[in-house]
Order: C-alpha cells, then structure tokens, then sequence
C-alpha cells in the first residue's frame, strides 16, 4: 500500500470516528453549563439572559458589567447544544467583533480537556468549528460579507454605531434568519437618538436586558475602589455615566459633534495602522502638543478617491518629551510615503518648535496659531466632512467619547468658542482638526502643480 493511499484511508477514519463519536453529556441547564464546563459562574442578570427563550433580544448593559463574558457563553452553548447550526457575530469593526471572538477562545480554553476534545474543532481567527456540525463566525459591519449568510443565532454588538444601520437591520438580517426561525441580539451603548438602535429600545416585540452599575455592584462585580471612582466620574463626566454606567440615552446639549453624526462617520473598513507599519499613499498630519495636564497628540488622515479617512492616531503618556513626539513624527514620516504636510499647534510653543522639527528633517511642518479664528475655522471645516461623508474614522469608543466631548457656545462678537468638560480631554479632537485642516489648506508638492485652497 502506497503511503499517499495510507494517509487518506487514516483521514477517512478520522472524519468517520468524529461523526460517530457519541458526544459528551452535557448539562442543559445554561447556567449548570457556565459553571460545570465553562468553569464561570454567572451573575442573576447574565442567567436571565442565557436562559432567555425571546427571538429578539435587546441589550443595554452598563460597563464592566460582563457582557461580553455573558455573550460567549451564550454563543458556545448554542452551538454546543444545537448540531449544524450557524452563529455570526458582528460589531461596527472586525477589531471590535474580536473582543468577543476572544472571550469565546478563552471560555473554550477553560473547559476541561476530554470534553474540549470531544465537542471542539476547529479554532481559527474568525471561525469557530465544533464536531457536531456548529460554527460561530466573527465578522465585521460589512454588507458584502454578511449577504448571502444563513443564520441560527446572531449577535449583534455596539449597534448604535453602525453607519449602516438602516441597511443592516431592514434588509441584511431579516433574510438571514427567516427561514431558521432564529434569534437576534442586539446589544450596544445608548449612543444617539437617530439611530435603529434607539428605534428598537421603543420596539415592545423585543425583548429588553437593562443592566446599570447598581446591578453590577449588587452582585459583586465592582470593588468599593471601582464605585469610589464611580462616585468622581458622576461628578466630573455627569453625561458620560448616565450612558456608560446608567445605561441611558443623553439629551446632548451644545455638542460640537453630535452622537449621531459621529456614528454615521465610523467605517467598517477602517482599523488604526500601527507605527511600525509601512504605506503608501497621501497623507496628512495633525500634532497637537501638551504641556503638562494635557496629552501630546499625533493623527494622520490619508485621501483616498475624495474620502479622507483617520488612520493613525497616537496620544503620548503625559511628560513625554517635545523632542520623542517630533521624532515619533519623523519616524512615521520616513515610513509612510508621502506625508505631504504636518501642521502643529505653535500657540504654547512658539516659532521655535517647528524649527526644531524642520531641523529634524520634517520640512513639511508648518505652526499654526489656534486662535478663536483658527479654531473656528478648523472644526468648521471637520465639522462639514463628516456631514458630508468625506471624513471617515475607525470605531473607537475613547476617541468617539472625546471628539463628543466637545461643547461651544456663540460669543457676543457672532464668534464660536470651544471648550470641553472638566476631567475630559479635546487633544485629539485637535489633531485630528489639524489634520484635516493639512488636507483642505497645505500647499501641494511642487512635483503636484495643484492650486492651492483656501
């Protein structure tokens, strides 16, 4: 017998010893099945929702409350407990989407072995594979990779922050579940009223999950340190908690970017480029500098067939020298192909600064004054490209928290002036206004005769 002839007979044996192994027993009962094989012992809100029967399902849980752990679980024992079954997981970014698709590794990883062995199969990036026929998949908020899906279970996560929400809810998802009779669960941060999101927390045929810090705290999750903290958070970010913590939906007052437009410019396809990476394209930079309570602040914009889209931003520990930021910016400058001008907040720093980065060999740096004019102009101008669809960020809750952050009010001269919540940052509200600001006003490469715009 040839050896090619040996291989395939022993693969053959190995699929049939897995389809006629007898599978594990394995409680029925979600929270037995948390505690006996996934080794976690659930809380009384995370049982009621692993012991939901509802076809829709909504979430609204606050932070650090075990969401995500709850999701997992439910994700591994559906698929453990219903053969030939497909479950899809989907959040705004892949990146985001794999938050869970970790915490469901990490579960598999506490079972014990000979039953890991028994009713687990493949464990890829994106894909989980069980012996009894099961899969869950990790997906971003693609329209193109979700059509043509067929589902048993979906879970849905940081809905609210869907450009597409619309598209996905009324004409994605219905079609993927309609001929499994499948469920649905939809889970995100109460973030702008404008949204299917909101629509849905109205819906009576949904079935609702609302989990605050009090339930947390109740149950043990939090330490005395962490509602300590709680305590400062109230005080110093009042609308932030009432979401993060309160689970609830804000009234924005004197809001610069609303909820709602920022949720509109996150984009599936996005995902910060890291610093040691190497591109290509046409870029432009935005630094803004710190003295000693703020961050020092680097973001990089790249256009792209009109779209202009965020795709490097880095905030420095506090204290970081002026000198590593410029050659944090002359590394990423050599690096990236071609970085067509960097504008950095001079108003601190003087003229000084950006002789220092041209001797760096950063001559494409240029200071700008933020003066009530400049500033006016510049978040105008960023403003405008995310109404208009131009302007696209990655989904980042920290960077989307901080750019909403941002208030204003009308002077008596007609003027806008900004400003933000005390214990709150706008560092990189304004380098990524710099940036953009590069992109409208910088003059071109002279090897590019383009005119200029003012």
């Amino acid at each position: 017998m040839s050896r090619s002839l040996w291989r395939k007979i022993k693969s053959l044996e190995g699929k049939v010893e897995q389809l006629t192994r007898k599978p594990p027993n394995l409680p029925a009962d979600p929270s037995e099945f948390c505690t006996k094989i996934l080794r976690f012992e659930p809380t009384s809100y995370q049982r009621r929702l692993l012991e939901s029967k509802a076809k829709q399902v909504l979430l609204r849980w606050a932070r650090q409350t075990g969401k995500t752990t709850a999701l997992a679980c439910l994700c591994i024992i559906h698929a453990s407990h219903h053969p030939g079954t497909a479950t899809l997981i989907v959040a705004p970014g892949l990146r985001q989407s794999m938050i869970l698709g970790e915490r469901i590794r990490e579960l598999l990883g506490r079972m014990p072995p000979e039953i890991r062995r028994a009713i687990v199969g493949q464990q890829m990036r994106t894909v989980f594979r069980f012996r009894n026929g099961s899969q869950i998949t990790v997906l971003p908020n693609s329209e193109n990779q979700l059509r043509g899906f067929t589902a048993h279970l979906i879970v849905i996560d940081e809905a609210a922050f869907f450009h597409n929400d619309e598209a996905i809810f009324r004409n994605i998802l219905p079609p993927m579940l309609a001929t499994t009779y499948g469920a649905l669960i939809v889970s995100s941060t109460p973030w702008g009223k404008n949204t299917v999101f909101y629509q849905l927390n109205q819906d009576p045929d949904y079935e609702k999950h609302v989990v605050t810090w009090r339930d947390a705290a109740r149950e043990g999750r939090y330490s005395e340190e962490f509602i300590k903290q709680l305590e400062k958070e109230r005080e110093a970010r009042p609308q932030i908690f009432k979401m993060e913590y309160e689970a609830e939906f804000i009234e924005e007052v004197d809001t610069w970017l609303s909820q709602d437009l920022l949720a509109k410019s996150c984009s599936e396809e996005l995902e910060f480029l890291s610093f040691e990476s190497q591109e290509k394209g046409r870029f432009h930079m935005g630094v803004d500098l710190a003295e000693h309570v703020d961050y020092s602040v680097i973001a990089v914009v790249r256009k792209d067939e009109g779209r202009l889209s965020l795709i490097h931003m880095h905030r420095f520990k506090k204290g970081t020298s002026l000198a590593s930021v410029i050659g944090y910016a002359k590394i990423l400058s050599e690096r990236w192909r071609t970085i067509q001008a960097i504008y950095v907040d001079k108003t601190k720093h003087g003229d000084y600064i950006v002789e220092d980065m041209h001797e760096a060999g950063l001559r494409q740096a240029e200071g700008i004054n933020f003066t009530q004019n400049t500033k006016q102009e510049m978040a105008q101008l960023m403003k405008q490209r995310m109404q208009e669809g131009i302007l696209r960020t990655p989904y980042d809750r920290d960077l989307l928290d901080e750019l909403n952050a941002e208030r204003y009010e009308l002077t008596k001269t007609g003027k806008i002036a900004f400003s933000h919540p005390e214990g709150t940052h706008d560092d990189r509200f304004w380098a990524l206004a710099l940036a953009v600001y590069a992109d409208e006003t910088a003059s071109p490469p002279p090897s590019r005769p383009i005119a200029r715009t003012t």
